[in-house]
């Protein structure tokens, strides 16, 4: 059961690989409690700059829920969902989460791709909302993808429950971008080098700030970037980038410490 999900703690990052194969990496109980988990460890960890996500093998990034543990996939003892917490944890994760869409991702896959911070594929992955040939609907996956993918072909997703292919998935903002195979870890250590050079703190408070000004009427949303930029203006981290720009230096961030909020 403690394979099912996988921990690589890597220099900067925190590689999650849901390993089961055998049944597409489909997403049961245990698997849902322990990415839960490790995101919030991650998120509490000043080391960690990045997790990513992916799937065992080649084929199956995740297939969704696993129905063969039937409707308790669908609601947990407490009311909740227990991919829905993933998808909680992974957006209330202090630091970027990355998709690494190293096959299908259908249902629930789809999901945690969507919920992901950056998204990049093999290009012969799929992406699918089934759920109707199953007896329910993507309704947690709509709250992020109906703000993604163009109303007519969303529709197309989740009635029909076609699948569209990589090229597609980039073209409509599903996924950052698709390559071949061999070129995902470059790109992915490449992205992860990326993040490094950004200031932790002030990632994580943007990490925070991006779903409320989203969420918020325009006058709303500039007054709450107005009360962020001015906390993050007085932070020590922020006086460091002023001084190392001006003494034209790389700033010497310190890692992020776990946020009271």
């Amino acid at each position: 059961m403690d394979d099912e999900l996988l921990l690589e703690r890597r220099s900067l990052s925190l590689r999650l690989t849901l390993n089961r194969p055998h049944r597409h990496n489909a997403l049961n109980l245990a698997m849902t409690g322990a990415l839960v988990a490790a995101l919030g460890e991650a998120s509490s960890d000043p080391e960690i700059r990045a997790v990513v996500l992916t799937g065992a093998g080649d084929r199956s990034f995740c297939s969704g829920a696993d129905l063969k543990e039937g409707s308790r996939m669908f609601r947990s003892d407490d009311g909740s969902n227990p991919i829905g917490n993933v998808l909680r944890a992974i957006q209330q994760c202090a630091k970027p989460v990355i998709a690494r869409v190293n096959g299908s991702a259908l249902a629930g896959g789809l999901g945690l791709v969507a919920a992901c911070d950056l998204a990049y594929a093999v290009d012969h992955a799929r992406f699918g909302m089934p759920e109707v040939r199953v007896g329910v609907f993507p309704m947690m996956i709509a709250t992020r993808l109906a703000r993604q993918i163009p109303e007519r072909r969303l529709h197309e997703m989740v009635y029909l429950g076609d699948t569209i292919d990589s090229e597609d998935a980039e073209r409509w903002n599903v996924i950052n971008r698709a390559m071949p195979a061999d070129e995902l870890d470059a790109l992915i250590d490449q992205v992860i080098g990326k993040l490094a050079l950004g200031a932790p703190s002030a990632i994580a408070a943007g990490k925070r700030a991006l779903p409320e000004i989203g969420q918020l009427p325009r006058e709303p949303a500039l007054a709450y970037a107005e009360r962020a930029i001015a906390a993050l203006g007085d932070s020590a981290e922020a006086a460091e980038g002023r001084a190392a720009f001006a003494e034209k230096r790389k700033p010497a961030w310190v890692p992020a410490q776990p946020s009271s909020e």
